[in-house]
């Protein structure tokens, strides 16, 4: 159909200024020249596959790549023979459709026609999903560049899956996916889950670019991360799109902030935005009658047992003590993150809570979910590193403190070997075992130190080793075993038991110390000494 053929020249010449505009080649990409000094060490044959109409983005040979756009419409003049071609595959494909598939070359999960051009360019114009092709796989050798990585990441899921049109932009998307939709690592999918991801998806998709989702520069694989984080996968099948709109709208600040270079940005100091009226004005005492704040503590263990929910407590107190008679302070203690937190927080949202205290980091997944039901309820956890707007998040400057231990330890110790007690593996621990030695060294130069957790019999223990004053641990995303790293001068063994402390492990672990000596509860092989000659407990 001429006609046809005409609107499709018109997509291609726009196609054509647009890349000329951007500098680009105006032409489809070619595979051999992209192949040009790239080693590739397999070739792997996929038979039939359902090749993503998106990703077909170029001819393997230069032969025919001059007469399409990079959209893979056709530019060459009407009266050609290729377009009277063109013309009557497309009356053919109005007829019965195009059942032959195509031949085509995938490199890094992107598709280059060898034979077929016409019909990939006609079902691309008549805006195909998926088209068959007769595929061969090349695979680059791995190097550090970020497209290598994420396509090896690709390679282990798709062995799994078979899934090849979800793409992400940051390392361990994958190995994320598989596990938000309630896979095992390792564990393939079935042809019902194929089925009920790819219809979320293309649901998902289509709202996601509604929304204005093409000028984040993300994909929507990245942005499906964060929607089944929030929304369980097993609800997200059975929802209308409208429904899956409407969550994504009020995620869409937590979609906008995978954009910024430095997600987490700390503040030392209270601010308050232009035009927002701040929390605390309901306090204001210059009312006549000022409203009440409802404030809510979750605490994941209780008082009794846990040095941290003591600590939280007195915080409470001191809130009350300066805002009396205006706070209604409540807490619920023994809060299991995993099982009934998600509950609780819901609880207390519709409950009209004002603002909400987690004082577990285990509770930050819960908090999200439930922040992007409950606008009106302020979410704040006490944890580090989650760059969740929905979501605040708060920790004690325990580094301060530290320090001034560590001046306070190499000032009463009796010889130049000083300890530090590390309590939990989290983020903050490393700070405070720099903090702690940057005052030791500030007192004692030539002081040598070693630090221990209290070494549970039922937990691994980890290593913290140092090199001159900074530390390098086993954090997420971080290095780590169960044995000190040959050449190291110092180390630290890490309890991954949340709840231990100095004053109370449920493992029988925990550390008696004092101003002068330390001694552990346990010892595993090739840890540090089991006593130091000073030793101060960290938080």
């Amino acid at each position: 159909m001429l006609e046809d053929y005409i609107n499709a020249l018109r997509a291609g010449q726009r196609a054509t200024r647009a890349a000329q505009a951007r500098g680009q080649s105006p032409y489809l990409a070619v595979l051999d020249d992209i192949l040009r000094g790239v080693n590739i060490v397999a070739q792997e044959p996929l038979g039939l596959v359902d090749i993503p109409a998106e990703s077909i983005v170029g001819t393997k040979t230069a032969g025919r790549h001059t007469a399409f756009a990079p959209n893979f419409m056709p530019i060459l003049e009407v009266d050609s023979e290729f377009a009277r071609k063109w013309s009557n595959l497309c009356d053919a494909h109005l007829e019965e459709g195009i059942r032959n598939p195509v031949t085509a070359y995938e490199y890094l999960n992107k598709f280059y026609v060898e034979e077929g051009n016409k019909r990939v360019s006609v079902l691309k114009y008549y805006e195909a999903v998926k088209i068959p092709g007769t595929v061969t796989r090349l695979v680059p050798e791995r190097n550090e560049t970020l497209e290598n990585k994420i396509y090896y990441e690709f390679l282990d899921f798709y062995k799994l899956s078979k899934i090849n049109y979800v793409h992400f932009s940051r390392l361990g998307g994958y190995a994320k996916l598989q596990t938000l939709v309630c896979k095992a690592t390792g564990e393939s999918w079935t042809d019902d889950d194929r089925l009920n991801f790819a219809s979320l998806y293309t649901m998902f998709s289509q709202q996601f670019y509604a929304l204005g989702g093409s000028a984040l520069g993300l994909t929507p694989g990245d942005a499906l991360l964060v929607y089944l984080a929030v929304y369980r996968y097993s609800d997200a099948i059975e929802s209308t799109p409208a429904q899956v709109r409407e969550n994504l709208s009020k995620l869409w600040d937590e979609i906008k902030i995978l954009t910024r270079p430095q997600a987490v940005e700390l503040q030392l100091e209270p601010a308050t935005k232009q035009g927002a009226e701040p929390l605390l004005s309901k306090l204001n005492i210059f009312s006549p009658r000022p409203s009440e704040l409802r404030v809510v503590l979750l605490h994941e263990h209780n008082a009794q047992t846990s040095a941290w929910v003591r600590g939280q407590d007195k915080g409470r107190d001191a809130l009350l003590k300066a805002f009396p008679g205006r706070v209604r302070v409540s807490c619920r203690e023994n809060v299991n993150p995993e099982v009934d937190a998600e509950q609780v927080l819901e609880d207390v949202a519709h409950d009209n809570a004002d603002i909400v205290f987690t004082t577990s980091a285990r509770m930050h997944p819960a908090c999200l979910k439930v922040a992007a039901q409950h606008p009106s309820t302020r979410f704040l956890n006490c944890s580090l590193n989650a760059p969740h707007p929905l979501v605040r998040t708060y920790y004690p400057r325990t580094y301060e403190v530290t320090y001034l231990l560590g001046m306070l330890a190499g000032i009463t110790s009796r010889s130049d070997h000083v300890g530090y007690v590390a309590a939990n593996p989290v983020y903050g621990v490393p700070a405070a075992i720099n903090a702690f030695v940057q005052g030791l060294r500030s007192v004692r130069p030539e002081a040598e130190w070693s630090s221990a957790g209290p070494a549970c019999r039922t937990r691994p223990i980890r290593w913290i080793s140092r090199t001159g004053k900074t530390l390098k641990s086993s954090m997420p995303g971080m290095t780590g075993s169960r044995r000190a790293p040959t050449g190291t001068t110092a180390s630290a063994a890490v309890c991954r038991t949340a709840s231990c402390s100095p004053s109370a492990c449920r493992n029988g672990g925990g550390t008696r110390s004092s101003s002068r000596s330390s001694a552990r509860c346990s010892t595993a092989p090739g840890t540090a000494p089991t006593a130091a000659p000073s030793t101060t407990g960290g938080a």
